[in-house]
């Protein structure tokens, strides 16, 4: 069992030797993918980087010009909203309003006549 046991514990370090062995095969063989990777990222980093910095100037002188313009064409749609709103609560009255001037100017036709004075 003793035997067995010393055997399995080679065994294991001669793996972990093995599997550091290939690990590090693999990292020199990958070794300079990742360099080109990796300077290639700090180009496009950079380069993405300094056109942020212009769009984000850019972009935000343009929402300071654009912005009034945008919140006056709100403001007008707004009023002309509230506007309408109240034209169509209003719009069922007009039946109502039509027959109280009807009423109105039949009244100012008959009603309260006097008679001419000499």
């Amino acid at each position: 069992m003793i035997t067995f046991l010393f055997l399995a514990i080679v065994a294991f370090m001669f793996l972990g030797v093995v599997g550091f062995a290939i690990r590090a095969l693999f990292w020199l063989i990958f070794l300079p993918i990742r360099l080109v990777f990796g300077l290639l990222g700090m180009v496009f980093g950079l380069i993405g980087s300094i056109l942020g910095l212009i769009f984000g100037i850019g972009g935000s002188l343009l929402g300071l010009i654009i912005g009034p313009v945008v919140a006056l064409v709100v403001i007008v749609a707004l009023i002309g909203a509230v506007i309408a709103a109240v034209a169509a609560l209003l719009a069922p009255l007009v039946p109502i309003a039509l027959l109280a001037l009807l009423a109105w100017a039949v009244f100012r036709l008959f009603g309260n006549q006097r008679p001419a004075s000499i």
